[in-house]
């Protein structure tokens, strides 16, 4: 609805979750990317391996959506899969003593509402019929 408005045409339920999952691909490459670089105001003392594999399904997750684009099953199958993993992994990142992570639950509303909108565009069935007619 609001592409509509932007710019006078309507988009259907695929392109939107697809855009929806690039966006979260987006916030998750700008997050990883805090932790691996320096900074004075950001500081981790975290294994370097951990975030490393994180930008790497965030890389995946950003080409993924152009391979169903161009209409791969296989790479819808893919979003989807990581979106759900995304969303469990925003649930458990909050898990814990509610005094000492207050500041997690923005994090849960940032990528869990995004993986929520994706889930329900991309699972909708006028998206796969849309995915079926791409061939």
């Amino acid at each position: 609805m609001l592409f509509k408005f932007l710019t006078g045409r309507e988009i259907g339920p695929l392109q939107t979750g697809l855009i929806l999952s690039q966006v979260g691909a987006l916030i998750m490459i700008f997050m990883t990317l805090m932790v691996l670089l320096p900074s004075r105001i950001f500081t981790f003392d975290l294994d370097v391996t951990p975030a490393l594999i994180l930008l790497g399904v965030a890389i995946i997750r950003m080409l993924a959506p152009i391979l169903v684009g161009k209409g791969s099953r296989v790479a819808f199958w893919v979003v989807v899969a990581l979106s759900v993993l995304k969303l469990i992994e925003s649930f458990v990142a909050t898990v814990g003593d509610t005094s000492e992570h207050l500041q997690f639950y923005w994090y849960l509303v940032v990528t869990g509402l995004i993986e929520v909108g994706v889930l329900i565009h991309l699972l909708n069935p006028k998206a796969r019929a849309e995915l079926n007619n791409q061939f």
